[in-house]
């Protein structure tokens, strides 16, 4: 598990130090205070690829360029990621894990390793003229066992992006933005099936039917036309159906559930856990995440919107307040700061009125 965090010059933080962190730690704040933006932190801290950061970009629905590029467009795709797109101060994220283990990554244009494109040129068309040089975005990064590397995001010769691979840090992470949820079902499916491969996935089916009976009685990996979903035996219907079209909010509460245990010694990362969810299952699903956090060791980072969603927490963590974290993020003078609140101090903090939406 991560125990805390350092964060320089990205998005809307500056500088920002967080420790004590917790298995499970609810982000909260205003709109465009950072909620998404601290999610997105942990998971460059941890996975530290340009393939992370483009994956960003596009699950913030980031509008796409055209291949080949200038040297304008191709750092359009990153300035962004840069507190107020000052791209001359790199980007640093720092974590440290419970064993005092410690993996970054530093983020900044190598202008030192600048290189020139070429377009191929098309037939019956005018010789291209020769892209302007650009500056590869090198990931200067450390990992969780102290071994250094250098990776790039970087154009072709011909102009198209090119992504260095690399492992990343350390430990594994899955990152949920709120806007794509339900757009892979192919994965859920993956997820489930790999559960039942070693016959875990009861875990997931009882505490899916014991909340959302009589709708649902079982759940099973089927690919009818050929491709892989998630179906459900649904009381007084007589075939089993996609449980996308059963609920959007039980395909949800099944992914999130799925991951926490795949994701087992590693981080889960939620943007808005309440989406698509009836207020009355908020309480157990804040019981069913710590449950299968603590058994799979598995780290929370969630973010939520609803006062009604953090109150829905409180009665689960009797008994284990020191697993649970409140992290209220602020904007300040253009930049974000974040509040840590540990979780018996929680209780308190909403019965004295503290702004925590």
């Amino acid at each position: 598990m991560i125990s805390s965090l350092h964060v320089e010059n990205f998005r809307c933080f500056k500088s920002v130090d967080l420790s004590d962190l917790r298995r499970i730690n609810v982000v909260v704040g205003k709109n465009a205070t950072g909620k998404t933006a601290l999610l997105e932190a942990v998971r460059l801290a941890l996975g530290g690829t340009p393939a992370v950061l483009w994956n960003m970009n596009q699950a913030r629905t980031f509008p796409g360029v055209s291949q080949p590029m200038t040297r304008e467009l191709f750092e359009s795709l990153w300035n962004p990621f840069f507190f107020n797109f000052d791209a001359s101060k790199a980007i640093l994220a720092e974590c440290r894990d419970t064993g005092g283990r410690v993996a970054r990554v530093k983020i900044l244009f190598d202008e030192g390793k600048s290189i020139t494109t070429v377009p191929q040129q098309q037939p019956q068309q005018p010789a291209a003229l020769p892209i302007s040089s650009i500056a590869p975005l090198a990931f200067e990064r450390v990992d969780f066992s102290g071994t250094p590397s250098t990776i790039y995001a970087s154009l072709n010769q011909q102009g198209g992006l090119n992504f260095d691979q690399g492992p990343e840090l350390g430990q594994a992470a899955e990152y949920f933005p709120s806007s794509s949820w339900n757009l892979n079902p192919f994965l859920s499916a993956q997820w489930f099936s790999q559960l039942s491969l070693v016959q875990r996935e009861t875990e997931i089916v009882t505490a899916t039917r014991d909340e959302f009976e009589p709708a649902l009685e079982n759940l099973v990996v089927l690919s009818p036309g050929g491709l892989p979903g998630i179906y459900a035996s649904v009381r007084y219907l007589r075939e089993k159906i996609p449980v996308s079209l059963v609920s959007a909010g039980i395909t949800r509460f099944i992914t999130m559930l799925s991951a926490v245990v795949i994701r087992g010694k590693g981080v889960v990362l939620i943007d808005e856990v309440e989406n698509g969810l009836f207020y009355k299952i908020l309480p157990s699903l804040w019981k069913h995440l710590l449950r299968f956090a603590m058994q799979n060791d598995t780290q929370i980072f969630a973010s939520t919107h609803s006062l009604e969603c953090v109150k829905a927490l409180l009665p689960g963590m009797q008994g284990n307040e020191n697993e649970f974290a409140l992290l209220r993020v602020e904007r300040i003078n253009g930049a974000s700061g974040i509040t840590v609140v540990p979780g018996r101090s929680l209780e308190a903090a909403i019965d004295q009125g503290v702004e925590v939406r």
